[in-house]
């Protein structure tokens, strides 16, 4: 049976700035052309806070591609995002911290150009996704943002491999995939510590060829932190050789992408690409293109990116429905075995850094 979830959000909802204090180590005394500033963005994210050995694996330049190709799409097209990372096996809901905030972010800037966002997920991450919406604002509203979810490989039927095909042919003209499992050489999609998701996840990553094959013109973005996340096979030869990646050869995706955002945590990589398309938007504006878009860089960080209560909020949200740490596997509003203020931290620069302006 379809499984079609229009994300219902309170009007009532408000933006709300952070107070927190925080000392600020940027400069602010010049515009940065837009290629520098989304390279300083690029740079902050990417510091490897979780030691994974992510440096040798980051592409530069990769985050300015993404964020120009959302930038330049037509209004009323569609960005299909692919996310839900159910490495707490034995959990349930086995759903990580890691990949709804990010999801939500990159959709938020979507609408922001006129866009419209589908998010796919499987089952199990279901009431992770819809608990964390009820807290994104009210720019998800009138039909903007969608939910669909579907059931493990094994449960598949014929409508559910209609629906995809549906969704290929007439709902995707770009595809970003964020923290979202990557098979292996071996056909299955790993945990860092090896364990098979294979019992727990749609077969998602099918709807690449299938867009493809109607739209060969068409661009997959992923983002991921791991090595095991679609998109990895872009630099699969870099990300075996990495020492901090337990079982390399077998845990990494051989499932390549256009363009690949590596980050410290997934979801920070979800603020940048946010962040990327909205300062493209804006650069094209000041360029001659970009018709209605904000003049004022600051107007495109509060259009395109939450706010700190914002990202609070749909985390708690998200735990609320038993979400939990990915690496200490509890159920807190940690990521990665990193605190909230990390994470708010990484946040506020992103913002900082995209609103100062560039020219």
């Amino acid at each position: 049976m379809e499984k079609m979830k229009f994300l219902q959000l309170q009007a009532s909802a408000l933006f709300l700035i952070s107070s927190f204090a925080h000392a600020r180590h940027f400069s602010k005394n010049s515009f940065l052309s837009l290629s520098a500033a989304v390279s300083s963005i690029e740079k902050r994210i990417s510091r490897d806070e979780g030691g994974r050995g992510i440096g040798d694996v980051v592409i530069n330049g990769e985050l300015l591609k993404a964020g120009k190709h959302i930038a330049n799409m037509k209004k009323g097209q569609t960005v299909v995002i692919l996310s839900g990372f159910p490495c707490c096996v034995e959990r349930n809901p086995p759903s990580e911290t890691d990949g709804p905030p990010g999801a939500f972010a990159i959709a938020r800037s979507c609408v922001a150009l006129g866009l419209k966002v589908v998010i796919l997920t499987d089952e199990c991450n279901e009431d992770v996704f819809i608990s964390g919406a009820a807290n994104v604002g009210i720019w998800a509203g009138g039909g903007n943002l969608k939910l669909e979810s579907f059931p493990p490989e094994s449960e598949w039927g014929e409508g559910e491999a209609k629906r995809l095909i549906e969704i290929a042919e007439t709902s995707c003209d770009h595809i970003v995939a964020i923290e979202r499992p990557g098979r292996a050489a071996d056909g299955s999609c790993y945990t860092m510590r090896g364990i098979s998701m294979d019992h727990l996840l749609a077969p998602l990553d099918k709807l690449i060829d299938l867009a493809k094959s109607s739209k060969p013109e068409l661009i997959v973005t992923a983002i991921g932190d791991g090595g095991n996340e679609l998109g990895f096979g872009k630099q699969y030869e870099a990300t075996i050789k990495s020492k901090n990646i337990l079982m390399p050869d077998k845990c990494v995706s051989v499932v390549s992408c256009d363009h690949l955002i590596v980050a410290s945590v997934s979801n920070w990589g979800g603020f940048a690409l946010a962040a990327a398309a909205g300062m493209a938007m804006h650069d094209g504006k000041e360029k001659g293109g970009g018709e209605g878009w904000e003049s004022d860089p600051k107007k495109v960080v509060e259009k395109c990116l939450p706010s700190e209560i914002d990202e609070t909020r749909i985390l708690a949200g998200c735990v609320e429905a038993g979400c939990r740490d990915g690496v200490s596997g509890e159920m807190v509003s940690t990521v990665d075995g990193m605190s909230l203020e990390i994470t708010l931290d990484c946040l506020r620069d992103v913002r900082e850094l995209a609103g100062q302006g560039w020219r």
